[in-house]
């Protein structure tokens, strides 16, 4: 992985870890990630769990020109705080 795609990797997850814990409260910890072609979208995905509970799976699509969040997913009984 090139020096520009850990700096992005890095970036995503400070943006996710901030997201799911303004939505839904909750630490996260993160485990892979993976780019979407930039063909066709500047996207990277990452894959993990609730700090603490491995069985609670997380996931998230981050913009990386932007770094918003443009999904998040987290377990059913997870709800938004709002």
């Amino acid at each position: 992985m090139s020096n520009e795609q850990k700096e992005i990797v890095q970036k995503a997850e400070i943006a996710s870890l901030t997201y799911f814990k303004e939505t839904y409260g909750i630490d996260v910890e993160f485990t892979g990630h993976k780019f979407i072609p930039s063909d066709l979208s500047h996207t990277v995905s990452l894959t993990g769990y609730v700090k603490g509970n491995k069985t609670k799976e997380i996931f998230s699509m981050v913009d990386y020109d932007t770094y918003e969040v443009k999904t998040g997913s987290v377990p059913e009984d997870i709800k938004p705080l709002k």
